[in-house]
């Protein structure tokens, strides 16, 4: 039974740091951001892409997550029936996988760990640096935390939420690496925010319901937009970042085109997602996480190509998170033809 209770714990505190969204976000923010650093220095210090790696996987991972989860739970959002793959939170309290003290451990853990590598990050680098971790560790936590809560709140989730936590994420590795900034970094890592952003509007499609029947009510821009007008607003998103990595890739930066193909089919997966539907909703975000990673990462690559590693070290979280989540196959399968994924379906089926 011992045995038994700590692996149930450990697949708990794996599934809390929510990896599929961590490698879109903060790791491949941070990938951009190193890989800005290479093009205009030549010079890649491991090390320290490891600690910003690490502030980027602790405060989105775990700051930002386990506390989403506790207040997300009170508020009754989280706990609600409706019907939900990758939205609802991790789901380790509803699988009875970890409690609020465990979820309250994590937390402290993470910013004790967090509030080290500031440390560290401001004496052996610069001290401006811990003013950019402590920014996105304030947007993080303050994204579900009252009384901000900016996740309850229309837009303030997105804009004093989602995107200054990519931006500073990218922000921050690229300062770490270089102890500067740039606008070419600047705008290139909110091209990234955006594509984030909109990923994160359409994770709200199918939570809705449960918001509107919150505790507070967590009032999204579904409820203020309505189904068509909140498709058009991630789609909008989404088109904003393809064009600012098309301004980079037009003023002499060619490696931008790949953000530039992999982000405007994104913006047509937002164009043409039934907000209500759960296997639209469900596999249309696979696809902008999978079509985001790649962008990323691939244009980070393309910078820096001492970053090559991060393209399979991504693909095998993505597959171990959905091992580990275990979705319904013919919801995780998203790039499946329609006539496969019902063979698959059958098959499973019998």
């Amino acid at each position: 039974m011992a045995v038994e209770a700590w692996t149930r714990t450990a697949r708990g505190v794996f599934l809390e740091i929510r990896l599929i969204p961590v490698l879109l976000w903060s790791y491949t923010a941070v990938a951009l951001g190193t890989g800005l650093a290479f093009m205009d220095t030549g010079r890649l210090d491991a090390a320290w892409f490891g600690v910003a790696l690490a502030l980027g996987l602790l405060i989105q991972g775990y700051t930002t997550h386990s506390v989403n989860e506790i207040y997300d739970w009170r508020s009754g959002t989280d706990r609600h029936v409706s019907a939900r793959a990758l939205s609802g939170g991790s789901k380790v309290l509803n699988m009875g996988l970890l409690d609020e003290r465990a979820l309250w451990a994590i937390f402290w853990i993470a910013s004790g760990a967090v509030a080290v590598l500031a440390a560290l990050v401001g004496i052996a680098r610069a001290p401006w640096l811990v003013l950019v971790i402590g920014l996105g560790y304030g947007v993080g936590v303050a994204y579900t935390v009252p009384p901000l809560a900016t996740s309850y709140r229309p837009f303030a989730g997105e804009w004093l939420g989602g995107f200054p936590g990519v931006l500073l994420a990218g922000v921050g590795a690229y300062g770490i690496q270089t102890l500067s900034l740039t606008w070419t970094a600047v705008v290139a890592l909110s091209a990234h925010a955006c594509v984030c952003t909109s990923m994160l509007v359409m994770h709200g499609y199918l939570d809705a319901a449960a918001d509107a029947h919150a505790a507070p009510p967590k009032e999204t821009v579904i409820h203020t937009l309505g189904p068509g007008g909140t498709v058009r607003y991630a789609t909008a998103i989404a088109g904003a970042g393809a064009l600012l990595y098309l301004v980079l890739a037009v003023s002499g930066h060619p490696e931008f085109l790949i953000g530039v193909g992999l982000t405007v089919p994104g913006v047509a997966v937002h164009a043409v997602t039934r907000l209500w539907d759960l296997r639209s909703v469900t596999r249309n975000e696979l696809k902008i996480i999978q079509l985001g990673i790649a962008g990323g990462t691939g244009t980070a690559v393309a910078l820096a190509p001492p970053l090559w590693p991060l393209l399979p070290i991504a693909a095998a979280g993505y597959v171990a998170h959905l091992l580990a989540a275990a979705p319904p196959p013919h919801l995780a399968r998203a790039w499946l033809p329609a006539s496969a994924r019902s063979q698959g379906d059958r098959g499973t089926s019998k």
